[in-house]
C-alpha cells in the first residue's frame, strides 16, 4: 500500500482532508495491535470521534478501491 496506493495523489488528498492517519508497526506497536484486535497486515481501522470502530479493511487495495472504501467510511462517520 505504501509503495503504490498511498503514493496516489487522489488517495493522499482524500486521506489528509477527511481523516487523521496513524500508523502502527508490527512488532514495535504490539500493544496497539492487541487493542484493535489486528490479526493480519495491512489492517486499517477507522474510528469515529468517540473512538468507536466504524469500518475495517484488511489487505491490499488499489487506489480506486481504497477511495471507494473511504467514501463508505465518510458516510458512516456520524455513527
Amino acid at each position: 500500500m505504501e509503495t503504490v496506493t498511498f503514493l496516489n495523489e487522489d488517495v493522499r488528498e482524500r486521506v489528509n482532508k477527511d481523516f487523521v492517519p496513524l500508523k502502527y508497526e508490527s512488532g514495535r506497536d504490539s500493544e496497539q495491535f492487541q487493542r484493535f484486535n489486528v490479526r493480519a497486515t495491512p489492517t486499517y481501522v477507522f474510528l469515529n470521534s468517540k473512538g468507536d470502530e466504524i469500518h475495517r479493511l484488511i489487505g491490499y487495495y488499489n487506489a480506486a478501491d481504497f477511495i471507494a472504501e473511504l467514501e463508505k467510511v465518510g458516510l458512516g462517520a456520524g455513527k
